[in-house]
């Protein structure tokens, strides 16, 4: 969905920031990671505008960025994302042939990228050229989720909001009514053949689709139009993912025309620019996080608890936040060991002479004395910047140890997540 992207005044300034974190892993993966590969165009890569990045929004939040802190709610896990600005359905099956291959490509092989800024061309390039890692890790992958189409339409977009030069509305209506649907059929048949080629390099992986919301706001006149043709897109999705699943491949369809629908005008920038950018807010990538969630658990989008007073974040151990909150002290963040020993089943004695904690798992010992600023890790001493204190919590007392100790002592993925704030720590 990128119409502006062909107005490089907006798609310029933070493509080489975007890209750059795209490609870059998310979170470290651990052996028992649950992996995400994300494909696609420039929702798929967090993109926002100019005005967005002004208003303090420079780094890519974008729904991909979200659904790894859902993953992590329910084990450990880690995101490489593969987007590319401005991408169509046949690019991207181009970059997927070039990953079946084991040829590096360069972004003209994927598509005509003459009209884009070279830098832009430069950070396509810079995707293309990764194939074999892409080929490797969409055969590790778990869950492969991508956003992929606006661009496939946007010459009907453009249409309808410009129109053509000396073109009546109901002109308009016309060639959006007869563009629509051989579009649709030859977006549905490139899908076939790009689905096919992911799931033959990404067998183990469940493949999720978003659909695609309509690009434009309530007040204009072709709204209640260009709303049909996505709800009549969404629709023939969900017939595509049946037939692919008929087929063996597990393609779902997350349903973000629904999640826009009636709020285009707040999730997106079309009021932004003369152009109608039609990129998200961070409220939109939310919705399509959102969207994405209900489509891959059960239990749909996951959002962490109010954080205790005056800490600044949250914890999550094994997808539950224990009953006691992190307590700041000094400016480091102290855990109750007890609730980490229970969060992931670990040995815990207390030694009351020595005032010593033992927390024992998987054959790791790791051992705590309160007011010392040394650890023991499996008998090898490591210093603490903070020492562990006891603190008193209604009828019990709990041993405080920095968060430290299980980030850097223990065998657990351990992974800070900014935007909100929250620890993830899984076993």
């Amino acid at each position: 969905m990128s119409l502006s992207l062909r107005r490089t005044f907006v798609a310029i300034a933070s493509a080489i920031a975007l890209l750059t974190a795209a490609l870059a892993p998310a979170a470290a993966a651990s052996p028992t990671s649950y992996r995400i590969v994300a494909l696609g165009d420039s929702v798929s890569a967090g993109y926002e505008p100019i005005e967005a990045i002004k208003n303090g929004t420079a780094a890519p939040y974008g729904y991909t960025d979200r659904l790894l802190e859902q993953s992590l709610f329910r084990s450990s896990a880690s995101l490489t994302n593969y987007a590319i600005l401005g991408l169509t359905v046949p690019a991207l099956t181009n970059l997927l042939q070039g990953a079946a291959d084991g040829k590096a490509l360069q972004a003209s092989d994927l598509q005509d990228f003459s009209s884009f800024d070279p830098r832009v061309v430069a950070l396509a390039n810079d995707v293309a050229k990764k194939t074999n890692q892409l080929a490797t890790d969409l055969a590790e992958a778990d869950l492969v989720v991508l956003t992929i189409g606006g661009n496939d339409f946007s010459s009907l977009i453009k249409a309808a909001v410009s129109g053509p030069p000396g073109q009546s509305e109901e002109s308009v209506r016309q060639i959006i009514q007869d563009g629509f649907q051989i579009r649709m059929n030859h977006y549905t048949e490139d899908l076939d053949k790009m689905v096919t080629r992911l799931h033959a390099l990404a067998p183990q992986a469940r493949i999720v689709l978003a659909d695609q919301y309509s690009p434009l706001f309530k007040s204009h006149p072709l709204y209640e139009l260009l709303l049909s043709k996505a709800q009549d897109l969404s629709q023939a999705l969900d017939l595509f993912a049946k037939e692919m699943n008929e087929r063996g491949i597990p393609l779902s369809i997350a349903h973000v025309y629904e999640k826009f629908k009636g709020n285009e005008s707040s999730y997106t920038y079309f009021n932004l620019f003369d152009d109608y950018d039609i990129h998200p807010k961070q409220v939109g990538y939310e919705a399509i996080a959102q969207a994405f969630a209900a489509a891959i658990w059960k239990d749909g989008y996951r959002k962490s608890a109010l954080r205790a007073e005056g800490v600044d974040l949250s914890v999550v151990i094994n997808g539950k936040e224990p009953p006691s909150k992190p307590v700041l002290v000094k400016g480091t963040t102290f855990l109750a060991l007890r609730d980490v020993a229970n969060a992931v089943g670990a040995e815990l004695k207390w030694e009351q002479a020595k005032k010593t904690a033992t927390f024992t798992k998987n054959g790791k010992e790791v051992v705590v004395t309160i007011g010392s600023n040394t650890v023991y890790v499996d008998g090898v001493a490591r210093p603490l910047q903070t020492p562990a204190y006891f603190q008193k919590e209604g009828k019990e007392v709990k041993t405080y140890v920095p968060l430290a100790i299980v980030s850097d002592s223990l065998d657990y993925q351990v992974v800070f997540r900014k935007p909100i704030m929250t620890v993830f720590i899984n076993s």
